[in-house]
């Protein structure tokens, strides 16, 4: 039962990114308006969680055991992996519609950026269940924004609810299998140099889409007070959650 409370207690945080599509059971109108909202919460809540969150917490863990220079010249060569990485995935996604890519990469790199997140409150619920349930929460809180982040701009591309369900779902799986990896075959050799580098990579994945594409695309449809009141929604949760 030891190792069923981990992959238990992260789960049901991973699997709140569902609760991301409640919005599309409702019949709502001023279709741009909604869409410039969400880009506008996806934008700040990806770039501002790479920024507070993935890139300080990937350089406490190795601080000290790296000099300065090198950790700098490393970080910023992990931040361009993701970089590219966005770029690569960008080209192989046939499809014409930036909407639809902007869902897809949301999804690709939120499932990479749940990974870690599964690993850290496994092994946080694996030595203190009450810190485990209080980590988790908070993942989950966060979790249904970033559900939005995915349901909204698929849904809208596609007019497919089964498919903005199932893409948010997938993201969601990356709290399990991190916790699910973890609980089972890495609790005893993963060290700060795996979760480093997953977390720089993945801050670099989510500044480049945050940036280069979702800013992009928020701001296509000329929505700009319904953009810019999700960035400030966005920034509000973000104080309550992190």
């Amino acid at each position: 039962m030891n190792n069923l409370y981990p992959i238990l207690i992260t789960s049901i945080a991973g699997f709140s990114t569902i609760l991301g599509n409640v919005l599309l059971f409702f019949s709502l109108k001023h279709k741009d308006k909604l869409i410039s909202f969400s880009l506008g919460l996806s934008f700040i809540i990806m770039f501002l969680i790479s920024i507070i969150e993935l890139i300080p917490e990937g350089l406490k863990l190795v601080r000290g055991e790296i000099n300065s220079f090198s950790l700098f010249v490393i970080s910023l060569s992990l931040l361009f992996v993701g970089y590219f990485i966005v770029k690569l995935i960008d080209k192989n996604i046939e499809c014409n519609d930036s909407l639809y890519k902007v869902g897809i990469l949301s999804m690709i790199s939120l499932l990479i950026h749940n990974i870690p997140e599964g690993m850290i409150c496994a092994i946080t619920s694996s030595t203190n269940v009450d810190l485990g349930l209080k980590m988790s929460f908070i993942i989950l809180i966060h979790n249904i924004p970033e559900g939005i982040c995915i349901s909204l701009p698929i849904y809208y591309a596609t007019k497919s609810k089964i498919k903005a369900i199932i893409y948010t779902a997938i993201s969601g799986m990356g709290e399990v299998v991190g916790a699910i990896f973890t609980v089972l075959f890495l609790k005893d050799i993963i060290n700060i140099y795996t979760l480093f580098f997953v977390l720089i990579i993945t801050a670099g994945i989510m500044i480049t889409l945050s940036l280069r594409k979702i800013l992009k695309e928020g701001l296509s449809f000329k929505k700009y007070n319904w953009f810019f009141a999700g960035v400030i929604v966005g920034i509000l949760i973000l104080i309550i959650t992190l």
